[in-house]
């Protein structure tokens, strides 16, 4: 039997890592949804809801730019390990050219183990969790560079200086294959979830196959006495939303809830019921968040509505979120203070056995319905697909529903 090539090998393990790093792609725009591979690949390698946690945090992505909207991190990495994959596959090609391949991509591989180093760092002790998916292409990375020492180990000049003529020989190749890469990863990644069903290529086949799905769905029965809510009270549409005060995808939602209430005034109703993605509050989660601080953020929104100030203390956490403000006691009372609430009687809610009572309420309301991540919303006591909403579908479903009450 024919020996598979040294750089065929090390080819395949880089076009592996390229391809969990377009999983990492899917997951940011799809969200909790966004790829039933990639969840059930992270959930296999790290505690569940790391890699909804780390997708969801403020550093990964760069948010905002103009034309291309938000650029995932992810981005670079299925850019960087498909260029990779490029070299190891021209280095076998080329054997004239085979030793500037391997040292080119050997120095690139040095410098993405720092980046790598850099990111392991940041989700430790920033977003306190580790994606596992993250942690698969970390590992790739050490592989490539321990593989790609041994190729060039016996190399008499290991110099960098042979790499500006390589650059020089590939030339416009180098261009074409980083262009088509970041177009794969960035319009690819993101199209794949907001549009591609059952084969087709239209939004409005999404729609139509969401609005179908929420016909054929169970009725459930969701207690919503005495959880917050805004809205009209006696509005024939129900939303539930069960979410965390520290989930990005939460955040998102709450702007598009915020739009769907002001244009169906009197029609819909949002409930709110916490979910804090936080083991010191919720049972239901493996990992505390640090200051507990999903918890007292949920705690927070409790007491406010206590003194109908429920509406105001939402969207003040959220903006923290927004702003990376930590929630912790110092904070919401600083938010409470600012909002004109009862000082007082919110200090003594805050620690008060009927909060706790509400939260574990929640929590085991959420055990019944099988809620394991954030956002989940159910929409007249049906569930829609978890994560965030695509907002064209919740409108559709709210038109057809006005038509039936």
């Amino acid at each position: 039997m024919k020996k598979l090539p040294s750089n065929y090998i090390l080819a395949v393990v880089s076009a592996v890592a390229a391809f969990i790093s377009f999983l990492l792609i899917r997951k940011f725009f799809g969200g909790q949804a966004g790829d039933g591979v990639a969840q059930a690949i992270c959930d296999a390698l790290s505690d569940s809801g790391s890699c909804d946690k780390v997708s969801e945090s403020s550093i990964s992505a760069i948010r905002g730019v103009p034309v291309f909207g938000d650029i995932p991190i992810a981005l670079f990495g299925f850019v960087f390990y498909g260029f990779i994959t490029y070299l190891f596959v021209r280095s076998e090609l080329n054997k004239d050219a085979s030793k500037g391949y391997l040292l080119f991509s050997f120095y690139t591989l040095v410098l993405a183990l720092v980046v790598d180093i850099a990111l392991f760092s940041v989700s430790v002790f920033y977003i306190d969790a580790i994606c596992g998916l993250c942690a698969v292409t970390w590992t790739c990375t050490v592989l490539l560079t321990a593989g790609t020492f041994l190729q060039i180990r016996d190399f008499g000049d290991k110099s960098p200086k042979i790499i500006p003529g390589i650059l020089k020989t590939e030339g416009l190749n180098t261009y074409i294959v980083l262009l088509a890469l970041l177009v794969v990863g960035q319009i690819g990644g993101k199209s794949l979830n907001n549009s591609l069903v059952d084969g087709e290529h239209t939004g409005l086949s999404q729609i139509q196959k969401q609005l179908t799905d929420y016909e054929k769905a169970p009725l459930l029965s969701i207690d919503i006495k005495g959880s917050s809510f805004q809205g009209d009270p006696n509005a024939p549409i129900t939303i539930v939303k069960f979410a965390d005060f520290n989930c990005g995808h939460c955040m998102h939602t709450s702007h598009i809830l915020k739009k769907v209430l002001r244009d169906y005034d009197g029609i819909v109703k949002v409930v709110y019921k916490n979910f804090p993605l936080d083991a010191s509050c919720n049972r239901l989660v493996q990992s505390p968040r640090p200051e507990a601080s999903s918890c007292v953020a949920a705690s927070a929104a409790i007491c406010a509505d206590k003194q109908k100030k429920f509406t105001v203390m939402y969207d003040d956490l959220y903006k923290n979120t927004e702003n990376q403000v930590m929630h912790t006691p110092s904070t919401v009372l600083s938010l409470a203070q600012q909002e004109g609430l009862d000082m007082n009687q919110f200090r003594s809610c805050l620690s008060s056995p009927t909060v706790r009572d509400q939260i574990n309420k929640e929590v085991d309301e959420a055990d019944k319905l099988q809620i394991h991540s954030t956002p989940s919303l159910f929409i007249n006591n049906k569930a829609i697909q978890s994560g965030t909403p695509n907002e064209q579908f919740l409108r559709a479903l709210i038109e057809s529903l006005i038509k039936k009450v």
